[in-house]
């Protein structure tokens, strides 16, 4: 199996789901809210890590209240997490999750984290020793950067985690080999998946797909004609997540499998999470 390096974003996600979304200045009963350890690198190095690869994680804990939980969930999992500023107090980022009971639709209210410099050069060959696949969601910029081009000096596969556009992101798209982004990904100028797919083309992102949900992975290796490839059709309880285990389950198959038969494989695990409530119980069914 392959050992994969994640760097990006964890967060703690506290979801409540209700029968429809609420109007203005109502106040909703539910059940017991679910609390998880989320954010898209953070779910993708899960699913990666129960997979069976060997997962490290660099994000952010910090020292709160919450770190312990952070570092207990991820230790459940088997990814070994590397805390980005382990000296700092800021609080991680939170993330209120309401989730529709009718079809998974959900709204989520959340920031952005602070940026901070990551000292990479005080750890590089432990960091990157073994390391097959390095992946970066786009968070915390200065850091992705500079583990990025440091994975393409070493000729380290690199995957990228479009889930929106983020303006530092010119930087950082010269240094990714796989990009798959999620149908909100819009860089300036770009209004359908064509024209996503020419914009990374003049990174020289050569292989490159837009996830749409329960539509068809649109996906383009070069400069080759872009084709589709069917998700599964499932009865969807839960979309939380889905898109970080996408990009988590693809991680594992690219090691030995093609692009397209990676992104297959992948979406059949993405569907499979969404036939769960939350980010962690689908898992007993993936191992």
């Amino acid at each position: 199996m392959a050992k994969v390096l994640f760097i990006g974003l964890t967060t703690i996600d506290i979801q409540y789901f209700v029968d429809s979304f609420p109007e203005s200045n109502v106040k909703v009963k539910t059940a017991t809210p679910h609390i998880y350890v989320g954010g898209p690198a953070t779910n993708a190095a899960v699913a990666c890590s129960v997979l069976g690869n060997s997962v490290e994680l660099l994000s952010f804990a910090g020292k709160s209240a919450m770190a312990e939980v952070i570092h207990s969930d991820l230790h459940n999992y088997g990814v070994k997490h590397i805390d980005l500023f382990p000296n700092k107090h800021d609080v991680p980022v939170l993330a209120s999750v309401i989730t529709s009971k009718n079809n998974g639709d959900r709204n989520i209210f959340t920031f952005n984290p602070k940026d901070a410099h990551f000292e990479l050069s005080s750890q590089l060959n432990e960091l990157f020793d073994g390391v097959d696949i390095v992946f970066s969601d786009g968070f915390y910029p200065q850091s992705a950067l500079a583990t990025m081009k440091e994975a393409q000096r070493r000729s380290i596969p690199t995957v990228f985690d479009g889930g929106s556009w983020k303006q530092w992101l010119p930087e950082l798209l010269p240094f990714i080999d796989y990009a798959i982004c999620s149908n909100d990904f819009l860089p300036p100028g770009c209004e359908s998946n064509e024209s996503v797919l020419n914009f990374l083309d003049q990174f020289n992102v050569k292989y490159k797909a837009i996830s749409r949900g329960g539509e068809s992975i649109v996906y383009q290796v070069g400069k080759n004609k872009p084709k589709y490839l069917p998700v599964p059709n499932v009865e969807v309880k839960d979309t939380l997540g889905a898109g970080d285990f996408l990009h988590g389950a693809f991680c594992h198959f690219i090691a030995d499998c093609t692009f397209e038969e990676s992104l297959m494989n992948a979406a059949k695990v993405a569907s499979l999470s969404c036939q769960y409530e939350g980010t962690r119980t689908w898992l007993k069914k993936l191992k």
